[in-house]
C-alpha cells in the first residue's frame, strides 16, 4: 500500500492504493543482505480533471538490509538504498499527461533514494514472512520543463507485507537417489 506524499499537488489529490514489488536477495553474512528491487506503484489522483488522472512510480533499486537478532524467530531489520525511479502523472487514457505551458510530457527517470525499516518471521528452515515500512524520494525536481505543477521532488511512503523464500546453488539436497 503507498502514497505519494512529497509533491504538494500529488500529496494533496493522492489515495492510497496497492502496489507490488518483487525482491531479490543475496545474504551475505547472518546480518547483511544486498536487495535489488522491482516495482509498481500507483496512486488516483482525486481530481475532477481527467488530464491528471494517476500518479504512477517503477522503482529498480539495489539496496542493503541489516539484520539484528541472529538465530531468532522475529528479526528486525534497517535497511536503505539507491536507484532509478520512471514516474509519471498520466490522463485518464493512461498516457503520460501533458505540461499545459511547455507541452512536456509529465513522465521521466530520475535518481532516487529509500529506507526502511521491518521485521521478518522466520517459519520454516526455507520460508519467512517479512512486514515493512518504506520511504522512496525522488530526485524529480525540474520547475523549467513543468512550470504550472508536478515539478517538485517526488515522494511516497509504502507499507509492504510478504514472503520471502530462500534456496542455495550450493547446499546439496538428499534426494534418496545413488549418486
Amino acid at each position: 500500500m503507498i502514497k505519494f506524499i512529497q509533491d504538494r499537488i500529488t500529496a494533496e489529490d493522492a489515495k492510497p492504493r496497492f502496489s507490488g514489488d518483487l525482491v531479490f536477495s543475496y545474504v551475505t553474512s547472518d546480518h547483511l543482505w544486498m536487495d535489488l528491487t522491482v516495482g509498481y506503484a500507483w496512486n488516483r489522483l482525486d481530481k475532477n480533471d481527467d488530464r491528471y488522472w494517476l500518479a504512477t512510480s517503477v522503482p529498480v533499486t539495489l539496496g542493503f538490509r541489516y539484520l539484528v537478532r541472529d538465530g531468532k524467530k522475529m528479526r528486525p531489520y534497517l535497511g536503505g538504498g539507491g536507484g532509478m525511479y520512471v514516474w509519471s502523472i498520466q490522463t485518464k487514457d493512461l498516457g503520460a499527461a501533458k505540461d499545459p505551458v511547455t507541452f512536456e510530457r509529465l513522465r521521466r527517470a530520475d535518481p532516487g533514494i529509500y529506507g526502511m525499516v521491518g521485521v521478518q518471521r522466520q517459519t520454516s528452515k526455507h520460508i519467512a514472512m517479512t512486514a515493512e515500512g518504506v520511504y522512496h524520494y525522488i530526485f524529480a525536481s525540474n520547475p523549467k520543463d513543468f512550470p504550472s505543477g508536478y515539478n517538485g521532488n517526488k515522494g511516497y511512503a509504502q507499507v509492504r507485507l510478504g514472503v520471502t523464500f530462500y534456496f542455495t546453488l550450493s547446499e546439496r539436497i538428499d534426494t534418496g537417489l545413488p549418486e
